[in-house]
């Protein structure tokens, strides 16, 4: 089995922008990492670089979201900051709010998406070596973050959406349909013809199983076609009788050599 999480920081490792702070307005631009040695090696937001930042504000705080998700912990702590932030936080999805970061956008008081933006949602995943007593306990410790996970989005949605079987499917929402399952709370209108896109930032998805966009790039345009070269001019009578010069200087200088 590959690893998934690693396929996904190694294809986008060039993508995210990081996380990055101005006024009060924190911008989650990137995957998720584990730790902060993760993200210092893979690249990525860590929760203790993200804490960092949110702690450091007071206030109101926007939270603008353009993740393709990551570590499910890590994306657990960051969420966890969000809740327990004094602040009003609103969480803005501007592309994609993926995985881990499906969870992290709901934390938010508010949560807002703008126009053409996508959620998604799906089982844990894990790579792990050792025999079949450990694999059934992974997978017993995989079944009950899935059923943490479910319990966070019914906790934001209500209802009765059996979201485990959503998560199965890899489910990928856009913006209406995650205000219908009550995921959001709101959408952003249209303006000036401009939309957010999922992967907008190019992010590689191959790492996941249904993602709604053909990422594989557009063939590069044909090269232009090269001028036909000029025609050389036809000789003078001046330049024939300029190479005669030519050729007798030459001669003369090969006979005295």
């Amino acid at each position: 089995m590959r690893n998934r999480l690693l396929n996904l920081y190694s294809r986008n490792a060039q993508v995210g922008a990081g996380i990055k702070a101005e006024g009060n307005t924190i911008y989650l631009y990137d995957y998720i990492a584990g730790s902060e040695a993760d993200a210092q090696w893979w690249g990525g937001v860590s929760a203790e670089g993200f804490t960092r930042q949110l702690m450091a504000m007071e206030g109101d705080v926007s939270v603008r979201i353009d993740s393709p998700g990551g570590d499910v912990f890590g994306g657990r702590a960051i969420a966890q900051a969000i809740r327990e932030y004094d602040g009003k936080v609103t969480c803005h999805i501007d592309g994609l709010a993926a995985s881990a970061a499906s969870y992290i956008a709901i934390s938010g008081d508010h949560v807002v998406a703008a126009p053409g933006a996508f959620m998604m949602i799906h089982r844990a995943w894990t790579l792990m070596i050792g025999n079949s007593a450990d694999f059934r306990a992974e997978a017993d410790l995989l079944d009950k973050i899935d059923a943490s996970i479910a319990a966070s989005y019914a906790a934001k949605a209500g209802g009765e959406t059996d979201w485990i079987a959503l998560m199965d499917k890899e489910s990928w929402f856009t913006g209406d349909e995650a205000l219908a399952l009550g995921l959001i709370d709101e959408v952003l209108p249209e303006q000036g013809g401009k939309a957010a896109n999922a992967g907008k930032r190019g992010w590689n998805l191959s790492a996941f199983d249904h993602p709604p966009v053909n990422k594989i790039p557009a063939p590069a345009s044909e090269p232009a076609p090269e001028p036909e070269p000029e025609p050389a001019p036809e000789p003078t009578e001046s330049d024939e009788i300029a190479a005669r010069e030519r050729r007798l200087a030459v001669d003369l200088l090969t006979q005295s050599a």
